[in-house]
């Protein structure tokens, strides 16, 4: 994966703005920028750098937001956010989608076959697999869309929740405890 040093996400702090209903100044202040810059990546005319997208993440739990800024600097590897016009932004038709996407995702796994090595499989095994990666994004782009759904609507922050969980994650033995911190 291919992380960006600077992206433009215009579209993104604008709705930021909006739905945070903040001014330029008050962007300005709470990213240590100038007006001016905070203007200029609204507008598309400078890129926003890593260092200013890593403190507008921090500073503001606002899931589509963070989920637009992590989606432009990662060049796609993680979930858009859906906006298109054959999804209503409702928690009720998002998670509709949600159990469709799983339900496949589930019915695809237990078709294929992953016992054999990787190494000996066929061309149409590795097609299998392909289509069993794809199942499987379609339902985790549908969490992550209906995980922005929720916060939206009863404000649970999914990066509480996440850190929360986090305990749990390491005494199951899912995910090592590192010696870094966060900053």
């Amino acid at each position: 994966m291919v992380v960006k040093n600077a992206v433009n996400v215009g579209d993104a702090v604008s709705r930021l703005m909006e739905t945070e209903e903040l001014t330029g100044d008050q962007l300005a202040i709470d990213l240590n920028i100038s007006r001016q810059l905070g203007n200029h990546m609204k507008n598309d005319r400078r890129k926003m750098q890593q260092d200013i997208a890593k403190e507008s993440i921090q500073t503001y739990d606002n899931p589509e937001y963070i989920h637009d800024v992590l989606y432009e600097f990662s060049e796609g590897y993680t979930s858009p956010v859906f906006r298109g016009h054959s999804i209503e932004q409702h928690r009720l038709s998002i998670g509709s989608y949600t159990i469709q996407e799983l339900q496949e995702a589930i019915g695809k796994m237990k078709e294929v076959s992953l016992a054999k090595p990787p190494s000996i499989i066929s061309k149409e095994e590795l097609q299998e697999i392909k289509s069993l990666m794809e199942e499987l994004l379609d339902g985790k782009v549908f969490i992550d869309n209906m995980l922005i759904q929720l916060q939206k609507d009863y404000g649970i922050s999914i990066k509480d929740c996440i850190g929360g969980l986090m305990p749990r994650w390491v005494a199951k033995g899912w995910m090592a405890l590192t010696n870094k911190k966060a900053d």
